[in-house]
């Protein structure tokens, strides 16, 4: 999808919530004169809106395509799926070798935990890897002078806020190849166990000394510190490859995580 003008603005929406059904209207599509793909060109009359799960339109969507997408998933390993270059859906068993997150600072840096990140290390970061957001979208809100949060203009008038987990970038392994995986905030807290961002200073009882969020980081240290743990992922790839059927770019993105294998 390419956009324009004021459709620029959709963009860290869409980049929140790729897994998420989302209804467009009054696209115009053409054919890429570089790829060959069938391109999405927003125009100014155009307009986007993310669906929720129990939407009557998300769930005609979901019984029309989803089932029919999970049928067409296959199992393949990560060499294999490479040396295709076939985008599509699939599912692999991987090692997940480093997370890495884009920290919002004035110099926007990375941080990257690995198997040599300590238990000490990751608990200390796990206030970088939340962040505060629109509770309807999940758009990163800043603060005025005053310490206050600022409005969601996209929602209004829901002013409800909430911290999620930051997207990262995973790196995964399988058999000596490597791919980076995109991750979402709401799969970032299914790897956790589904426990909310908003629950990480929370002792899991009353009498207890133990947070949330060290429970949190103690699955991110073990996720990342055992050698021989591997988890099945569903991934969707997609490449884009010149005449010589030579990628030009390939972007995987996470859309499950199974720890249960």
């Amino acid at each position: 999808m390419v956009l324009w003008g004021a459709g620029a603005a959709w963009c860290p929406q869409l980049q929140r919530k790729k897994d998420h059904i989302w209804e467009f209207k009054y696209l115009l599509a053409q054919r890429s004169s570089i790829s060959g793909d069938i391109e999405l060109h927003t125009t100014p009359w155009s307009s986007c809106e993310c669906l929720f799960d129990d939407d009557k339109r998300a769930v005609e969507f979901k019984e029309k395509f989803q089932k029919c997408e999970k049928s067409l998933m296959k199992m393949t390993n990560l060499s294999t799926h490479l040396e295709e270059k076939c985008s599509g859906v699939i599912q692999l068993k991987a090692h997940v070798l480093d997370l890495k997150f884009t920290i919002v600072t004035p110099q926007y840096r990375q941080l990257i935990l690995d198997a040599d990140t300590s238990l000490e290390c990751i608990l200390a970061s796990l206030p970088m890897i939340i962040y505060s957001g629109c509770a309807k979208c999940g758009l990163e809100l800043q603060t005025d002078e005053n310490k206050i949060y600022k409005q969601c203009l996209n929602c209004l008038p829901f002013n409800k806020v909430r911290k999620f987990y930051r997207p990262a970038l995973v790196t995964a392994e399988d058999k000596g190849c490597e791919i980076c995986i995109q991750v979402v905030s709401e799969l970032m807290e299914k790897i956790f166990l589904n426990i909310p961002a908003d629950w990480l200073n929370r002792f899991i009882v009353p009498s207890s000394d133990t947070t949330y969020g060290m429970i949190v980081a103690d699955l991110c240290h073990s996720l990342l510190a055992d050698a021989e743990a591997s988890y099945l992922l569903d991934i969707r790839s997609h490449f884009v490859l010149d005449e010589n059927s030579y990628p030009l770019q390939q972007d995987f993105f996470l859309l499950d995580f199974h720890s249960d294998l």
